[in-house]
């Protein structure tokens, strides 16, 4: 058993996805709200931290699922001028670049975050699609479910024109069936592996002919449609697409497969939930229509989600990495630029590798791609290059930063919520050393003040403990 099996099971079944409470030996501080941003909102600047400690959980929970209506549509607005004119391009890079500037600057945080687990669940390719628009229209449709009901979510992918070409249904057709989708729908989709049969396959194949795209819209064409009766997961009729979705949310299987994959998007990845913690969540989840919006409300308040079964329990894709340092830095970056470093570290939005998505966990982290996330760390504090308006001298003067200590000490709660780190020592002496050099070299103590912050600033980006969300 894992340490954070461990600490989940330490907690009784009953109690563990009940609200957390703060008390004395577990206060709500900056480390607990900075672990919810990091999950819930890619990260924060230190200055909604702070403010966050000084409100309770369920205040900041409650604004990360239900933001300010009138800054979202604003802000929506926004995104749909933009949005004209990546369409009119038709360029890739500026689609990934529109979507990760709303991961960077959306007042819905979380609604963001969602889509792009939404986006690596129906794992769809432009690689094959070839369609920006049709991308776009996905993720949007990812975006707009992202909080609520799967099953509408689900039914609307089974009609999705970017979907339909990912997953050759252009060739479902009456008498010559197709199984590619209906396969998906079933392993990877609502119920997970071995939860059906090949005949199951089979028969949702036969169910979801006639559906085709034409010029980048879903048409259904009645004399490709199989209307014979078929046998879907024990029920017997004329089925047609919807029914397929509609009986396979009827399985039990379908709230455990989604509540195991959410809670390990959001909770931890390294705990295999027991079925006397899985099950009641997972049944929950069917009573309520599959309603995401309380599944993730019911997550992020819960006493495993504040345990040590869920802090540093993740490992932050490039994604994470990347716009959570951005997000901490509270500076912008050109989001093609940003577009650019994601597809050096193996996360190109848009271009997930399979219909299976991104492996994930520890597949994100090996000798070349750490590599990869400290040049990339050192391009993002440089103060220069498309990074240049992140660079974290900007707050050596807005927090009145001088000294070796107090910069080193700063970079540490920024990206760590502790400014006693155990690094703190070491950090200190390269500072001290690179301010001697410096100054022999002829720099202003203002200018020299300004590279340190940069140095520590990449320092704390590098080590272990920021790759995990």
């Amino acid at each position: 058993m894992s340490a954070a099996t461990d600490a989940l099971t330490r907690l009784r079944p009953d109690v563990a996805f009940q609200p957390w409470f703060p008390s004395g030996a577990n206060p709500w501080n900056a480390t607990r709200v900075a672990h919810l941003l990091r999950r819930a909102a890619f990260g924060a600047p230190m200055s909604v931290v702070e403010a966050g400690a000084k409100e309770s959980p369920d205040v900041l929970i409650d604004r990360l699922l239900r933001p300010d209506e009138s800054r979202v549509r604003a802000f929506d607005a926004e995104c749909a001028r933009l949005e004209e004119g990546v369409l009119a391009s038709n360029d890739p890079r500026q689609l990934k670049g529109l979507w990760l500037y709303r991961m960077v600057n959306s007042p819905h945080p979380l609604q963001e975050r969602l889509t792009l687990f939404w986006h690596d669940h129906f794992a769809t390719s432009n690689a094959k699609v070839n369609d920006v628009r049709a991308m776009q229209q996905q993720v949007a449709t990812l975006r707009r479910h992202a909080l609520g009901h799967f099953g509408e979510m689900l039914q609307e992918m089974t009609r999705d024109p970017a979907m339909l070409v990912w997953l050759d249904s252009n060739t479902n057709k009456k008498g010559h069936p197709n199984e590619n989708y209906a396969r998906e729908v079933f392993e990877l989709f609502s119920l997970g592996v071995s939860n059906y049969t090949e005949k199951d396959i089979q028969e949702a194949a036969r169910a979801l002919t006639g559906w085709s795209v034409r010029d980048g819209r879903a048409v259904f064409t009645k004399s490709e449609f199989d209307a014979g009766e078929k046998t879907i997961l024990g029920q017997t009729g004329r089925w047609g697409a919807g029914d397929v979705v509609r009986i396979a949310l009827m399985q039990k299987s379908c709230g455990r497969f989604l509540v195991k994959k959410l809670f390990a998007e959001f909770v931890s990845e390294t705990v295999e939930l027991p079925p006397e913690y899985l099950d009641p969540l997972a049944e929950e989840l069917r009573i309520r229509d599959y309603d995401i919006g309380w599944l993730m409300s019911t997550l992020l308040r819960s006493w495993v989600f504040y345990s040590p079964a869920a802090i540093g329990q993740r490992i932050k894709s490039p994604i994470e990495f990347l716009v959570g340092a951005v997000r901490t830095l509270d500076g912008p970056i050109g989001p093609v630029a940003l577009a650019d470093f994601c597809d050096q570290l193996g996360q190109s939005p848009f271009y997930p590798p399979s219909v299976k998505g991104w492996d994930g966990g520890t597949k994100w982290l090996n000798s070349t791609t750490l590599l990869f996330r400290q040049n990339i760390a050192f391009d993002l504090t440089r103060g220069d290059g498309p990074a240049r308006r992140c660079d974290p001298a900007r707050l050596a003067s807005k927090h009145r930063l001088t000294g070796d200590e107090s910069i080193a000490a700063f970079f540490l709660s920024l990206f760590h919520q502790n400014p006693e780190h155990e690094s703190l020592p070491q950090i200190i002496q390269h500072l001290q050393s690179e301010r001697i050099r410096r100054t022999v070299e002829g720099f202003s103590s203002t200018a020299i003040d300004g590279l340190l912050c940069r140095t520590a600033a990449h320092l704390a980006m590098t080590m272990p403990e920021y790759q995990l969300a």
